[in-house]
């Protein structure tokens, strides 16, 4: 959304960029990946995972781990 907002408005966008949000939450020896996770779940969770990238690569990672 951010990329296509800024292009639209005329920004000089050379490669859009898109980014996804994944999260883990685990509960005893069970865990559920989640995928595309909004603040509450980004918060709650034990771990969240967030990359960025274009046709050309990987442009940023992020990962906090909230386990023991």
């Amino acid at each position: 959304g951010g990329t296509l907002s800024l292009m639209d408005a005329g920004v000089p966008i050379t490669t859009p960029v898109a980014g996804i949000a994944m999260g883990l939450v685990k509960e005893g020896e069970r865990a559920v990946l989640l995928t595309d996770i909004l603040g509450m779940e980004d918060f709650l969770g034990d771990m969240d995972f967030k990359v960025a990238g274009s046709k050309k690569g990987v442009t940023a990672v992020q990962l906090d781990i909230k386990t023991d």
